[in-house]
């Protein structure tokens, strides 16, 4: 069994970065963290890094990040599609935004933004909670200034938002995916659904 604690330990130890949360993505057998390092901050911005570790061959990589990426003071790793992620969240006037980028399966392909989030109207935008198999996004959204937050579904096509009626304190709503794996480390395949 894998200890996640122990890798943790190790990524910081080989890279020097810190994570202020245990934000992971498992896609095609490989972990995926995003890392910083506060050390370098400088007008806002700071210097990401996203790192794997394959469970197959139990080795470390390191996943190349356009440059804007690369300095975005607010960045967080997902999985979109399949695929591996990311959230770039920035203001934009008086509207938070988060950008969407997505990066195909391979060593050498770029991350791509896929479309932008933009929340317009009485709500406040506050984070991404995950993606739906249909493309929609499933986010928290501010309903009176930093004191509660409900769950809503943003339409990346249309824009629309549809508010699912489920209220809670700002920063307690949460959502996450699952898929029943069996991961073989001996097998040739070594992913079984």
């Amino acid at each position: 069994m894998l200890n996640i604690s122990l890798l943790l330990m190790h990524r910081r130890r080989l890279y020097g970065f810190v994570n202020s949360s245990l934000g992971l993505v498992f896609v095609d057998g490989v972990i995926y963290f995003l890392v910083y390092d506060d050390v370098f901050l400088v007008h806002g911005s700071r210097l990401n890094l996203v790192i794997s570790f394959d469970l197959k061959s139990e080795k470390f990589g390191e996943v190349c990040l356009r440059e804007r990426l690369v300095h975005t003071p607010d960045l967080n790793v997902t999985k979109v599609n399949e695929s591996l992620g990311l959230l770039e969240y920035y203001d934009k006037g008086d509207m938070k935004v988060c950008g969407v980028w997505s990066r195909k399966d391979g060593a050498n392909n770029q991350f791509t933004k896929i479309y932008t989030i933009k929340v317009e109207g009485k709500w406040l935008f506050n984070w991404v909670l995950g993606f739906r198999s249909n493309g929609e996004v499933v986010m928290e959204l501010d309903v009176d200034n930093y004191k509660e937050s409900r769950i809503a579904i943003y339409e990346p096509l249309s824009g629309h938002i549809n508010d699912v009626g489920i209220n809670g304190d700002l920063r307690t709503l949460y959502a996450w995916s699952y898929t029943k794996t069996l991961l073989l480390l001996d097998e040739a395949d070594s992913i079984i659904h």
